[in-house]
């Protein structure tokens, strides 16, 4: 029997299975950052762990947009920035440390992965704290020099020279303070602009460090919060810049509703406040009735709940994760898409409109677990093995064309 369900009435589906399902729904999670936070865990709230990257192996990363001038520094492995005080770009010959404690120590802000510590003077457009929009060429010019100090306490001299935005490429300098080691470095960052930045260390250069940026949600890391007002280092779980997400705090453990949330795009929006340490017990003790919901890039608004934080012995967390909806707001379009036979056994046909399919079509078990994967090609139909997998109900999530449709899938023997 052929079945079709529009997305609205996909939507109710949804909701009614996962309330009845609630106890199955729910995922246990969990990622080790190592003891002292050695690592930085990158992480699918759909497939689980991306990349477990070790946090030492880089100083500053770039902003991997052609049209932004973000940059930001380690701050959770250590690296320090200053900026140079008594001159401009032309007092490099010059430089000199005196006093240095008492210089403009700079931070990258927790909540605007493109507002890093490089940028944290900036007085707005056109100037971008580390340089200055030229409106002739396009690119932002180096005005200034910086302090850096590495993990390994070496200091170093720096100067952001240009960025060459029409060809995504950055130019740096950088020496040692009495001139050793002096270095002139073009850095192309298109062969990373599928990331959401390009990782620089001074002592081994370009450094891979980061999965896809769409294939990770959120990320496990050390950095420097916000405090009562003041920079210090945090543990916690930074935003995908591409992932929007919402907090809800003192609420029924069984809180689904999602739709009337404001959800934002701050990288700190779960943040490291999800957790406290206890001075009685000397253990962190997770906050009770908090919750957050995110959209996750490969399935849809995930429920996230922290149950567990072991500090820095071992840097395990653990959590649920639950898939609530297959599609965020505004992204669903209604009525596109058809399956047969519904119930299925072995395969399933998928009918589309349009004269040329492209994209995927991707199937996805009640706690958002994401099972099978398919490219769309052809035009107007394809068929789908699903042979192998367990009689029960299914959500199958199609991408063609940049439109969204959903639909619910029951298999059987």
């Amino acid at each position: 029997m052929k079945t079709k369900l529009t997305v609205s009435l996909l939507s109710c589906a949804v909701l009614v299975v996962l309330n009845f399902n609630r106890l199955q729904a729910q995922t246990p999670g969990s990622i080790e950052m190592g003891p002292q936070y050695a690592n930085e865990v990158y992480f699918s709230l759909t497939t689980g762990v991306v990349k477990v990257s070790p946090r030492n192996i880089w100083d500053i990363a770039f902003y991997t947009n052609a049209f932004s001038a973000g940059i930001i520094t380690n701050d959770g492995a250590g690296v320090e920035l200053y900026t140079y005080p008594n001159a401009d770009k032309e007092g490099w010959d010059s430089f000199d440390t005196t006093g240095f404690s008492g210089w403009n120590k700079m931070y990258n802000d927790p909540s605007d992965w493109e507002n890093g510590a490089f940028n944290r003077n900036q007085k707005g457009h056109p100037d971008y704290g580390w340089g200055v929009y030229s409106a002739t060429s396009h690119d932002v010019i180096g005005d200034s020099l910086f302090l850096v100090k590495t993990p390994d306490g070496i200091f170093r001299k720096l100067n952001i020279v240009r960025k060459y935005s029409s060809l995504n490429k950055y130019e740096i300098r950088y020496s040692l303070l009495d001139g050793q080691q002096d270095q002139t470095v073009t850095l192309d960052v298109n062969p990373y602009v599928d990331k959401a930045l390009m990782a620089y260390s001074f002592t081994g250069g370009i450094v891979d460090r980061e999965p896809a940026a769409a294939s990770w949600d959120i990320l496990f890391t050390k950095y420097y919060g916000v405090v009562q007002n003041t920079p210090y280092p945090v543990v916690g779980v930074l935003l995908n810049p591409a992932v929007k997400a919402a907090r809800v705090a003192k609420t029924d453990p069984a809180y689904t509703d999602w739709s009337i949330l404001d959800f934002e795009t701050g990288s700190d929006i779960i943040g490291h406040d999800w957790k406290y340490f206890d001075m009685n017990s000397f253990q962190y003790i997770v906050e009770d009735s908090l919750m957050y919901f995110a959209k996750a890039q490969q399935s849809g608004v995930i429920k996230l709940v922290f149950g567990s934080f072991a500090g820095s012995s071992t840097g395990i967390a653990t959590f649920t994760t639950e898939l609530i909806s297959l599609m965020g707001i505004g992204e669903a379009s209604a009525d596109v898409s058809s399956i047969y036979p519904n119930p299925a056994s072995g395969q399933l046909n998928l009918i589309l409109p349009g004269n040329t399919l492209s994209g995927k079509t991707s199937l996805f078990d009640l706690s958002g677990r994401l099972l099978r994967e398919w490219v769309l090609s052809g035009t107007g139909s394809m068929t789908l093995d699903v042979s192998g997998l367990n009689p029960g109900t299914y959500f199958l999530k199609t991408n063609n064309n940049g439109i969204i449709s959903g639909n619910k899938v029951v298999l059987v023997k």
